[in-house]
């Protein structure tokens, strides 16, 4: 027969190996068992409830900080002046019927591509189209010059 001690040292080996197995309080207690699981589980729930809404905070302010930048950075970038003319630079004047083409042809460099005239006209007029008008000024860099 066992004694009573025996019987103690056996379950209380048993407790240790069930608390360090199961990370757990006691085997004897199923009803403590719910409880502090139930516990954990709602402690954990409520954990990565409030990352998850920390996270999405701080990736809905990096976006509003990133588009309101970049709206701010556009909004300078693009001004509609053109600047005026340099010392070393030809300002003429569109008559009726002057396409940009033949302006930028009859100004370039010899050795100079007339699409890259063109495409320097505009940049430095700040052009979105190639249309012109009579009369409109048009400022002729210095790097299409003879």
């Amino acid at each position: 027969m066992v004694s009573q001690v025996d019987q103690n040292k056996r379950l209380g080996c048993v407790s240790m190996v069930q608390v360090w197995a199961l990370n757990s309080v006691s085997a004897s207690s199923a009803s403590g068992h719910a409880n502090v699981n139930h516990r954990k589980s709602s402690a954990v729930a409520v954990k990565s409830s409030g990352l998850r809404l920390a996270r999405g905070l701080f990736f809905a302010l990096a976006i509003v900080l990133l588009f309101g930048g970049l709206s701010w950075v556009r909004t300078f970038a693009s001004e509609e002046n053109v600047q005026p003319a340099a010392a070393s630079e030809l300002v003429i004047y569109a008559d009726a019927g002057d396409t940009l083409w033949e302006l930028a042809a009859s100004y370039k460099k010899p050795s100079m591509d007339t699409r890259k005239a063109v495409h320097l006209l505009m940049e430095r007029n700040h052009l979105s189209s190639s249309s012109l008008r009579s009369g409109q000024a048009l400022i002729v860099p210095v790097q299409m010059l003879p």
